[in-house]
């Protein structure tokens, strides 16, 4: 250390200044992040609002040509088990017993249902009788559902599980669906220990339009009008839960590349070392997050972490290069001394800020 190593005033305001500066960047873009993370809960909201009514419109159409007489089929659906959630290939498996119970003659409703927004994987008839004229059906039956994941604030904010039934053979005129509010349900645990369902919604509406090609009118209008059946459950993941398993690698990287402020800059190895290895590993962590998240043109709740983390990781690769330049070229061993102590803490409570403001930006209101 040589005399005329002291820190002068006007190296501690210019340290003193990039570090407000520095500051002032992570509050920016927390703010930016937060901002953007309730435009995307309101907007998600309004479609959720929008799907409820267009649900209410529908259940409410008429269901039957006009003079009629259908057999009514009263369904109930349990669901035994959600599993094999598969985000980024947009879909997941339900595992569910279908109750059918009708009186009248003509139709078949245990073996020609069909779940609409799904796959049947595996359909076994688990009870079956008759009494009275009255006839019951109980069927097991395994799907892939597909399921479109928002990956916008993934894994905070709710979301709905569906799974729709309709009879793929007979058409209003022959068979409609009916239910009973309370007809159907959860088993005990049937959902994963990291979801907290708030409730579920059964129901049969007549959509308007079931993407069949152009054809005969007629074909085409009562087509459109046949009753469906529907099983809705509306969750929450336990986000910490899944928030912090799927960023630790990246938390991590950047705790380890803040050692290097504690290491002297001369010490070429260690010091830049450390970063770069945390560099990597966050972008080994970043295309693991690749792998099974839905792709998304906007900027989402994890690409605004892991955006973060690599500015985090790049500035204390840059302050180790200014560090390394005052205390070798320039002498200012105790400046540089200064630099990396104050730039640890304005760093580490710039990430801390971040990644507490997004997260709860994240949350549902």
């Amino acid at each position: 250390m040589t005399a005329g190593d002291d820190i002068t005033p006007r190296g501690r305001r210019i340290v003193i200044l990039c570090a407000l500066a520095l500051l002032a960047l992570y509050a920016a873009a927390a703010w930016y992040g937060a901002h953007t993370l309730h435009a995307y809960a309101a907007f998600t909201a309004r479609e959720r609002e929008s799907r409820l009514q267009s649900v209410d419109a529908q259940s409410r159409a008429p269901g039957t040509p006009s003079g009629a007489k259908p057999v009514e089929v009263h369904v109930a659906l349990t669901m035994n088990r959600f599993g094999d959630f598969a985000l980024k290939d947009a879909a997941w498996t339900a595992d569910f017993n279908v109750a059918l119970r009708w009186t009248g003659d003509g139709v078949n409703p245990g073996e020609t249902f069909r779940v609409v927004n799904g796959e049947i994987l595996q359909r076994d008839k688990a009870d079956s009788y008759e009494r009275g004229g009255e006839r019951y059906e109980e069927y097991h039956v395994v799907a892939r559902v597909t399921k479109v994941f928002d990956a916008a604030a993934f894994p905070f904010g709710d979301d709905v599980l569906l799974v729709e039934l309709e009879d793929a053979t007979h058409g209003p005129e022959a068979l409609v669906y009916v239910t009973g509010e309370h007809d159907s349900g959860l088993r005990p645990g049937s959902l994963p220990h990291v979801v907290s369902p708030t409730r579920t919604l059964t129901g049969v509406v007549y959509p308007r339009d079931t993407g069949t090609t152009a054809g005969a009118g007629a074909a085409r209008s009562a087509r459109a009008l046949r009753s469906r059946f529907y099983f809705a459950i509306e969750f929450v993941p336990a986000s910490l839960g899944i928030y912090l398993p799927m960023f630790q690698a990246l938390f991590a990287s950047v705790a380890i590349a803040l050692i290097a402020c504690f290491i002297k800059p001369i010490h070429v190895d260690p010091r830049f070392g450390l970063p770069v290895g945390a560099f990597f590993a966050s972008v080994t962590n970043n295309v693991s997050l690749n792998s099974i998240l839905p792709l998304s043109d906007g900027l989402t709740l994890a690409k605004m972490v892991n955006l973060m983390g690599t500015i985090t990781l790049f500035l204390v690769l840059a302050e180790s290069a200014v560090s390394l330049y005052l205390f070798d070229t320039m002498g200012r061993e105790r400046l540089a001394r200064f630099l990396d102590r104050v730039f640890f803490v304005v760093i580490l409570a710039g990430f801390v800020l971040v990644n507490v403001v997004l997260p709860m930006a994240a949350r549902p209101a």
